[in-house]
């Protein structure tokens, strides 16, 4: 019954068009006010403890460094670089498109944060040169999927900071280099193909020895995922302070090297921060209450139960989770998802004996796919405002960016390795 009036009441008022967080929020005060011994302190209090982490700090400086890093002129410097490696080819300006957002990717942690940096500059410039406005948008939206991917990661850190020891951290953001630059490559494969089809121009020659220079002008960027990485890799810092790092490291190149920041531009910057990092720790604040409510309920233990029913295989058991994984991220966004869910999810997997940062890497990469698929995906959105199209424009344009995420997951579900090879490389 418990589980019931949740589950009903948040689904209800997401109907509703309730934001997320309030959804959840609500949801909870009234399964508890519904039942019989449960205080209403508990929403606070398990609210409270839930955003109560040292840990969580890593969450603000990752995306302030993601916003100095945008508002210091690196965008442009890997948009050329990735355009010296990629705009001879056919559809040369597409390939670009995909490959900057990827390198963006190991700066930001967030797919929203690429898609407005990288968009409003790549999807007006490919229309400019003749590519479908609705095929510029759908290959921006996909390939900006890789921001959660490809770290540092927003989701990796809370999936890890959930799980505990049986998924650290720094294996997450190793774990995901393979599966992002898999997915930077298979975008890459259906953009150049769809290229050649609609002969769309190539973008730009640039001499093999002047692709050095290009490096050097984008290297102060490059070199602050090897920061992050190496730092904690190699036990010199935390997480949290490998973030605080990333900032100042950012805002250094921002006014010293680019020279593009300014002091005028840090109070809009961090003020932008401030909302996005709200935003987030809302969420997680209010999602420990949602999942307290659901651990009573004893909802996880009866769907642990009723999927271990189902089969053994761990295979079998990933691929069914990936299925309710993948009709949950049309519905909702990754964050909110993660936190209802991994409480579910991971006492199943760990009972069949299923890595938990591979899975940890499975489920993220699955929830970001619902990044991209109507009508919730914030990415459709956001490229087809800089497109000027409408989302049914877009979305038709999307099945062949789609396919190859969806290709992509079944890959590194399929293949561990592709996962914890990293990882295990630096133990």
């Amino acid at each position: 019954m418990l589980a019931a009036v949740l589950i009903g009441m948040f689904f209800l008022l997401l109907m509703m068009a309730v934001p997320i967080g309030f959804a959840m929020g609500l949801a909870t005060a009234i399964a508890i006010g519904m039942h019989e011994t449960l205080p209403m302190t508990l929403l606070a209090q398990r609210s409270i403890v839930g955003s109560e982490s040292y840990a969580l700090l890593a969450i603000p400086f990752f995306i302030l460094a993601g916003n100095l890093m945008n508002g210091g002129g690196l965008t442009d410097q890997i948009v050329r670089l990735a355009m010296a490696f990629v705009g001879r080819f056919k559809g040369g300006l597409a390939l670009t498109s995909v490959l900057a957002a990827m390198i963006f990717s190991g700066l930001s942690g967030s797919a929203a944060a690429d898609a407005s940096a990288l968009g409003k500059v790549l999807i007006p410039t490919m229309k400019k040169q003749g590519y479908g406005a609705g095929f510029a948008a759908a290959l921006m939206a996909a390939a900006c999927v890789n921001g959660p991917i490809i770290p540092p990661s927003i989701p990796l850190v809370i999936y890890g900071l959930s799980v505990g020891r049986g998924a650290p951290i720094i294996d997450l953001f190793l774990g995901g280099v393979i599966p992002g630059v898999l997915l930077g490559i298979s975008l890459m494969i259906a953009a150049y193909v769809i290229s050649v089809k609609r002969n769309y121009p190539t973008t730009e020659k640039v001499p093999l020895r002047e692709i050095p220079t290009y490096i050097k002008n984008a290297a102060w960027g490059l070199v602050m995922p090897v920061i992050i990485l190496s730092g904690v890799v190699g036990g010199i810092v935390t997480v949290t302070e490998s973030a605080t790092i990333a900032v100042l490291y950012a805002a250094f190149v921002g006014f010293f090297i680019y020279k593009e920041l300014e002091v005028k531009s840090i109070w809009p910057i961090l003020i932008q921060t401030a909302l996005d990092t709200a935003l987030v720790m809302f969420i997680i604040a209010l999602s420990a209450g949602f999942g307290w409510v659901l651990a009573v309920s004893g909802l996880p233990k009866q769907i642990a139960v009723w999927i271990a029913s189902v089969s053994k295989d761990p295979l079998v058991i990933l691929m069914l989770i990936n299925v309710i994984l993948l009709i949950v991220g049309i519905f909702m966004e990754p964050l909110p998802a993660l936190l209802i869910l991994i409480p579910v999810l991971v006492p199943v997997v760990s009972a069949v004996g299923i890595d938990l940062v591979h899975f940890g890497l499975v489920m993220v990469f699955n929830l970001c796919i619902g990044l991209i698929t109507p009508p919730v995906g914030i990415l459709l959105y956001i490229c087809a405002k800089f497109a000027n199209i409408s989302l049914e424009e877009e979305s038709k344009e999307l099945m062949p960016f789609l396919i190859a995420s969806v290709a992509v997951l079944i890959i590194i579900t399929v293949f561990p390795a592709t996962v914890l090879w990293l990882p295990a490389l630096f133990k």
